[in-house]
């Protein structure tokens, strides 16, 4: 086995990183005098800004921070560490401190750390986590942070690849609703409920049809409420700091999980070029399914910046967005955690507005969330509409809700978290496929806080039927998922989010499932009549509860369209009103999803029907939404 001269040196004084860097070789008087300039006025390390600029590689500053600190460097791939000193108990320790151990020789046990600076005088934990026998000495030598990821990602993959699949705890994971018993319990109230409106009409449409009623009365009323309110008062304020703020600007990890996505790569590597954020203080971890290699190699081909990088997601299951999402935040160092699709195109100053709107709040702020738009309604009626709703959803009811204090179901992109805190959750649930409105709940059970800041992102809206029927009812099915694991234990939810709360989530997720499988009995009650006579005489079974709830139907398609109007006119979208009023017409494809959603919670609760983006717009180009 090679030794390693771990004597320390004695010094008055340690040499400066910048002068070993020069004496090195590794970079230029010239280049270091510029990073320096940058130093005092971004405040980051000096490490940082020299691998940022791409004036020197990685491992040379590594290198030289360990002379620097007395520290033999190594090169793990040449000298990997002995495996017999690791266990499964290990990983967690290993990913807490970015160390792991290396060698045992000469008395003493020999930690490899990926940031040896941040160890300084944490002997004792190493000793105590690693149970490191009394008659052996501690210490740390450094090396890549690539290299140590590669390691570990090698060792323990099995052990990643449950963490990353059940780091949510299991009460408020829809993983226990995917097992075979809570499918067939729901397969066959499905079931069920189909048999009997079809043997007993008579019984079940009247109930049926008085539900569907309350549930739209409930959502004009929420509605209504959400117009009322001014979209302003709930968007965090986001100003520019009139001077520097003292210390480097917060770290930022950007989170971006693809799966076949090679034609995305282009735009994506673009759109992250265009972020206006210190390069040193922010990192892109680009989550890739194993094997997905047309997608690495387009990526590759793209040139990204040296401050994003690869990460493969370990094979194993379930193959869903939020275990690559889970798997990359065990490798992210950021302190604020962002989320992006690889289609989007975020405003250029949206980090900014992000970090000052952290900097601002206090520490139940855990998440921002930025709004999202469309910009390729050029490509036909389906994404004109599509753009409506997201006006409507950013504009009107997420602030509205916000006001009201609602929990807020996230969007699933163009959201930054404080990292204690989405640690504290136990990140995102790898069995939900729509981790993002669930996690928006929890952050309400938890006593924590959303906030809406005002900068866009565009997004790439789907052009044909069936792509939008397969989009939303991936949807739909992530929305039941989300309320049947909420509701399991209803008295706890209704403690943890208050009684406006629990109201607010029974009005949000019910209203949105009800929204589209009660459309079938309204054509039921307009146009059976009509053809073949009436099925049930609505008012003679409803009485005057059933003619004032009739009322409420008709209103809610035009309460619908004067909150998409309103919204409109708040996005400075007026181009797009005449196609709100056609979304009578639109809606009709929701039923096809709805069914669709519950027969896969059924069948495929965890079937990921993916959406394809990449296509170029058919006319215009993209463009990056406009700084406000």
């Amino acid at each position: 086995m090679a030794q390693v001269d771990l004597a320390s040196t004695e010094r008055a004084a340690p040499p400066r990183l910048g002068e070993i860097l020069v004496a090195r070789g590794a970079v230029s008087r010239r280049r270091l005098k510029a990073a320096l300039r940058r130093q005092r006025r971004v405040g980051a390390p000096l490490g940082e800004i020299l691998c940022a600029s791409g004036a020197v590689r990685r491992a040379d500053v590594l290198a030289a921070l360990a002379e620097q600190r007395a520290r033999p460097f190594i090169d793990l791939e040449a000298q990997p560490p002995d495996p017999s000193l690791m266990d499964e108990g290990d990983l967690i320790h290993c990913l807490q401190r970015r160390a792991l151990p290396w060698r045992r020789e000469e008395g003493r046990l020999v930690f490899a750390a990926a940031d040896p600076g941040a160890l300084m005088g944490a002997e004792l934990f190493l000793r105590r986590a690693f149970r490191v026998p009394r008659h052996l000495d501690v210490e740390v030598v450094a090396c890549a942070p690539e290299a140590f990821e590669a390691v570990l990602s090698a060792r323990f993959a099995p052990e990643l690849a449950r963490r990353a699949a059940s780091r949510t705890p299991e009460r408020l994971s829809a993983r226990g609703l995917t097992r075979p018993g809570p499918r067939l319990a729901l397969g066959a109230a499905l079931a069920g409920a189909a048999a009997l409106l079809a043997l007993a009409p008579q019984l079940a449409l009247p109930a049926l049809f008085l539900a569907a009623l309350a549930l739209n009365a409930v959502n004009v009323g929420l509605r209504l409420a959400v117009m009322a309110l001014p979209a302003r008062r709930s968007v965090l304020p986001c100003p520019a700091p009139a001077e520097p703020e003292p210390g480097p600007p917060p770290r930022i990890t950007l989170i971006i999980a693809l799966y076949r996505e090679p034609q995305v790569a282009a735009q994506l590597i673009e759109g992250l070029r265009a972020l206006d954020y210190p390069p040193e203080r922010l990192e892109a971890i680009l989550a890739l399914e194993e094997g997905d290699e047309a997608t690495r190699a387009a990526i590759e081909a793209a040139d990204p910046p040296r401050w994003a990088r690869i990460l493969v997601t370990p094979p194993g299951g379930p193959r869903t967005k939020p275990r690559a999402l889970n798997h990359a935040l065990d490798f992210a160092s950021g302190d604020i955690i962002g989320v992006y699709d690889a289609e989007d195109r975020p405003e250029p100053r949206q980090l900014r507005k992000v970090a000052a709107a952290f900097a601002g709040s206090s520490a139940k702020l855990a998440c921002v969330q930025a709004r999202l738009a469309f910009r390729n309604e050029a490509d036909g009626w389906i994404p004109r509409c599509f753009a409506v709703e997201y006006a409507t959803w950013f504009h009107v009811m997420l602030p509205g809700m916000a006001q009201l204090g609602f929990p807020l179901p996230l969007g699933g992109t163009s959201l930054f978290f404080r990292r204690a805190a989405l640690e504290r959750l136990g990140a995102w649930d790898a069995h939900n496929v729509t981790e993002d409105a669930d996690l928006g709940i929890r952050l309400a059970r938890a006593g924590y806080v959303t906030g809406l800041i005002d900068s866009e992102t565009d997004e790439e809206a789907t052009r044909t039927p069936l792509a939008w029927i397969r989009q939303r009812s991936r949807w739909q099915k992530g929305y039941l998922m989300t309320w049947l694991t909420h509701m399991r234990a209803p008295r706890r939810l209704w403690r943890d989010l208050g009684p406006r709360g629990f109201l607010g989530f029974q009005a949000l997720f019910l209203g949105a499932a009800s929204a589209f499988l009660a459309q079938p009995l309204f054509w039921a009650v307009w146009v059976w009549p009509a053809l073949a006579g009436p099925v049930f005489d609505p008012a003679a079974a409803l009485g005057a509860l059933g003619h004032a709830l009739a009322g409420a139907l008709l209103m809610g398609q035009a309460v619908m369209a004067g909150s998409s109007v309103l919204a409109l006119r708040r996005a400075g979208r007026r181009n797009l009103i005449p196609t709100a009023l056609s979304l009578p017409f639109y809606w009709p494809m929701g039923v096809a999803s709805a069914l669709k959603s519950l027969v896969e919670a059924a069948a495929a609760p965890l079937y990921w029907d993916k959406t394809e983006h990449g296509r170029p717009p058919r006319r215009g180009l993209w463009k990056f939404p406009r700084s406000r």
